[in-house]
């Protein structure tokens, strides 16, 4: 079988999972190739097949954005001839458009070349929380594309498939649960973890929805019983200097260590320097952008951390499948709870043991993911 994956930007660092999916079917048998708009990470996320298919570009990079979402001006701005060479050239029996992105330029494509090829649409959070709320015209594409017989769906939690049906109007019946996946990597960390201090870790980007603003105030809370606790959020973005602030304010500067990233490889032996994992997510009131499912959290996990994650979206759901004290759940935008949990669990030593790290691998391993969609793509093409 011959996949042609459409992937807007291959690889970028935060679509990890993306990434290992797509090499493990071709390692599965799956021939595959890739198809982007935009590569980046060339070097550490080599593929042997990529072809290049641009957007026109207007002005710049940042103009060429904006036209093409803002403006939602896409269609006009789509090089249809390459598309047709690419299909032309790899004659795929499946493609694999991965983000609600990538499904909405592929639309645009197969109307204007009049292709109906057997297509699988991966959706994985603010693709369908998010943009179809904020974007009416991405809405409407992807409406549209729920009514076709031609394309079956992939989210990687029930939540999101509720959040699919309802915000994008996409049949239940077309929509399967693929749970998202971690490295094996994660499982070798050693398993003894030191508690002489409480250090406190959150793995992601430093935006509104990943609520580390209530994670450092956390961090004030727990310094009245413990005044060594150290927190590190390892993740760039544009709330990186309010948070600083913040830390300056609350006199934590040097409790508070950002750090705006880490290399997926060097990531397992990092958090294996911590005793406790938190993501205090949120559901963000502006862009309506909320945990689709945790991947960070479930690494943090296989790593054995004892890990404490806020009732947002799909994190609820993903902790629901680990029976173990060493994970936690709190509300919403609440430090005393979060700060509670993080405190309990330190005081207990908690960390997940080995035959429950290895349960996690049971379930979220690569081999179960390759399976579901290899199944799919034969669903897809018979």
């Amino acid at each position: 079988m011959r996949v042609l994956h459409y992937i807007p930007n291959f690889s970028m660092s935060t679509e990890t999972f993306i990434y290992d999916q797509v090499t493990a079917l071709e390692k599965a048998g799956i021939e595959s190739a890739v198809v982007t708009a935009k590569r980046v990470n060339e070097q550490s996320r080599p593929f042997e097949l990529v072809y290049f298919c641009p957007i026109k570009t207007v002005i710049n990079e940042r103009f060429t954005q904006a036209f093409a979402l803002r403006l939602q001006l896409l269609p006009y701005m789509i090089d249809y001839k390459r598309w047709q060479e690419v299909i032309d050239e790899f004659k795929p029996d499946v493609v694999h458009c991965h983000t609600g992105n990538g499904v909405k330029t592929w639309m645009h494509v197969s109307e204007k070349l009049n292709l109906n090829i057997p297509t699988l649409a991966s959706l994985h959070g603010s693709d369908v929380n998010s943009e179809p709320l904020i974007r009416a015209k991405y809405r409407a594409v992807l409406k549209k594309a729920g009514s076709k017989d031609f394309i079956k769906w992939t989210v990687p939690s029930e939540f999101l498939k509720r959040k699919t049906v309802e915000n994008l109007d996409v049949p239940g019946k077309k929509i399967t649960v693929v749970h998202n996946s971690f490295n094996s990597m994660f499982l070798s960390t050693k398993q003894e973890k030191s508690f002489d201090t409480l250090n406190i870790v959150s793995v992601g980007r430093l935006i509104n929805c990943k609520g580390h603003e209530f994670l450092i105030r956390a961090l004030a809370v727990l310094h009245k019983d413990y005044p060594n606790a150290t927190l590190t959020l390892i993740g760039g973005g544009e709330l990186k200097e309010h948070l600083q602030g913040l830390t300056d304010q609350l006199a934590l500067t040097k409790h508070v260590k950002f750090i705006d990233m880490v290399s997926h490889q060097a990531l397992p032996d990092l958090l294996s320097s911590y005793n406790v994992y938190a993501q205090p997510s949120i559901r963000d009131d502006v862009t309506f952008q909320e945990e689709s499912f945790g991947v960070a959290a479930l690494e943090a996990m296989a790593s054995g951390l004892a890990t404490v994650v806020s009732e947002c979206g799909g994190l609820t759901e993903l902790v629901s499948l680990v029976d173990t004290p060493a994970v936690k759940v709190v509300p919403q935008r609440d430090p005393e709870s979060l700060a509670g949990a993080i405190a309990e669990l330190y005081k207990n030593e908690a960390s997940l043991t080995l035959a429950q790290r290895h349960k996690l691998a049971e379930l979220f391993s690569i081999d179960m993911n390759t399976a579901s969609i290899k199944r799919l793509y034969s669903e897809l093409t018979q």
